[in-house]
């Protein structure tokens, strides 16, 4: 038995080793293919609301016709915006936020300011100096801070603020103001990234002869401009190509570092396995001896149950590993296609469902994971993880999570407690149908609920069920396994699991998770952001197994 739990601590051990190098290297190359994706998308809504930006603040109160083009742009900004919606809300089923997600994310929200603003616009009661800074606002620096980056948008606003002031005998003292600090900036990060722009030389003059003395905008201010702008915008463009690039090799290195470190851990774990018998045979067994004073015994007794389902899950490991190798080898001989980077989200998926396991055996031999969180996390992001961390999570729904956050050492728990009932559901239900999950407040805290469109479950079944939600010892067989692994997440956080058949067919999972894991948007906004964990992703099952 010793030597049995022995092995089953060595296959944790090895893979808790093996599996962060794959999972991080896998995320860097799936961050790059994010970043391919989003960033061109970014870049179009961005170009578009400037267009749009530059057209409102150059319209005139009580002209009787817009500019031209001005409905034009309008609708290039909207389709703009709704292309990169539909990409950011695919992407975020299929993968962990990246930095360029979180920016399309943030840029879509800004966006759904646009039909007030524009309102205002034509109503011609709004300054266009407020009209500039409102449009400004939206915009905001979704395309990153790099020096290269910032100097293009702050041009951009240089050109909106003139186009306002275009047709007047002069600028106004505020305007000249505002245009010293914007080019005062941007002259700044020039030197900061080391470029000197085409046309440079003529900005510089005309902005110069406006900033001292009042007058008219230049008439060569436009063909400046855009030389300019073009020129900073693929200077950019290039710039960040660069950077993606870089890491790719790294992390093809690491992950065929990885593997290969699996590999020889794989091959130690199973010679051991093959001669676990000779080696305990020739050893004599200890004499017991009492704890002294004040000494620690160790609670958990190791039973056929636990043993079974230790080596369950080694059994898991191994084939994920398996499978995870057989990816990889096929990654090796592909370019950066969509192909490749469907391999790349199944790589990604099964090793989440790696760790997942190895957290689960840490959890439930009584000890906690590496993996822990000491800030608030939204319970979205939490439901979302456990979604993604089970084999058919496309098939699960997670939109419907009324805003709250879970205190960061409940995290690890609640995550596990939903996907072991979020597998249930998907394993139980018919292939071709879904698994919702949604959350709102309780009277007692917050209840999420796992509902499936499957078979249900007897009144024998269901009495069953409960008995193996309290039981403190798995059942052998493996029948029930993942109830009991609900069951004991939900003891150690102090949560309420109730099941029950919905009224239209299916099973309904509640999760009652009390208000004492539970924080407001504002309280988690003021905890120090020094978590040690990081979200898995995608989104979408326990096993009644």
């Amino acid at each position: 038995m010793k030597a049995r739990l022995g092995v089953a601590l060595l296959v944790v051990l090895w893979a808790a080793a093996t599996v962060p190098a794959v999972t991080t290297a896998v995320r860097i190359v799936s961050e790059r293919a994010a970043a391919d994706r989003m960033t061109p998308l970014i870049g179009r809504a961005v170009l578009a609301l400037e267009a749009e930006r530059r057209l409102s603040v150059a319209a005139r109160p009580g002209q009787s016709a817009p500019p031209a083009g001005f409905a034009d742009q309008r609708s290039r900004t909207d389709q703009a915006g709704e292309t990169l919606r539909g990409a950011a809300d695919g992407w975020a089923s299929r993968t962990r936020a990246t930095d360029e997600t979180r920016a399309a994310d943030a840029l879509v929200r800004r966006m759904t300011g646009l039909p007030a603003l524009r309102a205002a616009v034509d109503d011609g009661q709004m300054p266009r100096r407020t009209a500039l800074d409102a449009y400004t606002a939206i915009i905001g620096s979704p395309l990153g801070d790099s020096a290269l980056t910032r100097t293009r948008e702050l041009l951009s606003e240089e050109d909106a603020l003139l186009a306002a002031t275009a047709g007047v005998a002069r600028v106004t003292d505020a305007d000249r103001l505002r245009l010293a600090e914007l080019a005062g900036a941007r002259r700044t990060l020039l030197v900061t990234a080391a470029v000197t722009p085409p046309a440079a030389d003529r900005l510089r003059s005309m902005e110069d002869a406006l900033i001292l003395k009042p007058g008219p905008v230049p008439d060569g201010w436009s063909a400046a401009f855009n030389t300019a702008n073009t020129a900073l915008w693929d200077g950019r463009t290039d710039a960040a190509r660069e950077a993606r690039d870089e890491t790719t090799p790294s992390a093809v290195a690491a992950i065929a570092w990885a593997c290969l470190v699996g590999a020889v851990g794989l091959i130690a774990v199973v010679a051991v396995l093959m001669y676990p018998r000779r080696s305990t045979r020739r050893v004599p067994a200890p004499a017991t001896v009492p704890a002294a004073a004040g000494e620690q015994v160790a609670a958990p007794q190791a039973g056929p149950g636990l043993d079974a389902l230790l080596r369950d899950l080694e059994r898991r490991n191994q084939s994920l590993v398996h499978r995870l190798l057989r990816l990889l080898d096929g990654l090796a001989r592909h370019e950066s296609d969509d192909e490749t980077l469907g391999e790349l989200f199944r790589a990604d998926h099964f090793a989440n469902r790696i760790r997942r396991n190895l957290e689960k055996a840490i959890m439930l031999a009584g000890d906690l994971p590496g993996r822990r969180w000491n800030r608030p996390v939204p319970l979205a992001d939490v439901v979302r993880a456990a979604a993604s961390e089970v084999p058919e999570f496309e098939r699960v729904s997670t939109s419907r999570i009324a805003p709250v956050h879970l205190t960061g050492a409940a995290v690890t728990g609640t995550m596990h407690l939903l996907a072991e009932l979020i597998e249930n559901a998907t394993t139980f239900a018919p292939a071709q149908t879904r698994v919702r999950v949604t959350g709102e407040p309780a009277p007692v805290g917050y209840e999420v609920t796992v509902a499936d469109v499957g078979p249900g479950m007897t009144d024998d079944d269901l009495a069953t069920a409960y008995a193996v939600l309290s039981d403190p010892s798995p059942r052998p067989g493996g029948t029930w396994w993942g109830l009991y692994a609900t069951g004991r997440f939900a003891e150690r956080l102090g949560i309420e699991v109730r099941l029950r058949n919905a009224p239209g067919g299916g099973l309904e999972a509640s999760v009652i998770i009390p208000a004492a894991l539970l924080v407001d948007a504002e309280a988690a906004e003021a905890v120090p952001d020094d978590a040690t964990g990081e979200m898995p992703a995608i989104a979408g099952g326990v096993g009644r197994s």
